[in-house]
């Protein structure tokens, strides 16, 4: 739909990928659709220009309480916690976080206050965790939020369309497909 489409004008508007890193698309809790998620992801930022694209990845310490919920994952300096390397080239900031919010104990808000930043897209894996919470992050913020739904993947798939179902609900999240973005 014609009204969904995001305007040309992107002055104010960033991108933020959220954790295209090894651990959730070809390692440990990767897949086929987390694969296929980070493929379109990279098709879809070839053909997007002049908008800021940050890059979140998941980044955790050794003991990282949230290992109690999913075991160890993203460990800071291993293979599993690094981007993609296809991914990088489209990046003009790189945040590593060590929770499910990108905002929360993280330097992204300053950044996009300094960039005069105040609509986002986001997008990435996993829709019902850090996406969730990013862009949750993000509206408490203030900031205006989109979320591409067809560049979005769950490590768990039944919860993909309920995330983006609550992401609307709560959060007055405009969802977007990825032909949408121009």
């Amino acid at each position: 739909m014609d009204d969904d489409r995001i305007n040309n004008d992107t002055s104010n508007e960033a991108i933020i990928v959220v954790d295209i890193v090894h651990d959730f698309v070809d390692g440990k809790f990767g897949s086929e659709r987390a694969l296929k998620t980070a493929s379109d992801i990279i098709e879809f930022l070839k053909r997007v220009k002049k908008r800021e694209v940050i890059l979140t990845a998941d980044t955790h310490v050794r003991d990282d309480p949230e290992f109690s919920i999913w075991g160890e994952h993203c460990i800071e300096g291993t293979w599993g916690s690094q981007l993609l390397d296809a991914l990088i080239e489209f990046g003009t900031r790189i945040i590593r976080k060590r929770h499910y919010d990108a905002f929360f104990d993280s330097d992204l808000d300053g950044y996009l206050r300094t960039r005069n930043i105040q609509s986002l897209i986001i997008f990435g894996i996993s829709t019902d965790i850090c996406v969730r919470h990013t862009v949750a992050g993000a509206f408490f913020r203030n900031y205006h939020t989109s979320l591409i739904e067809d560049l979005c993947s769950s490590i768990d798939p039944e919860r993909h369309e309920e995330a983006v179902s609550e992401i609307r609900r709560l959060y007055g999240t405009r969802i977007l497909k990825k032909e949408d973005v121009k």
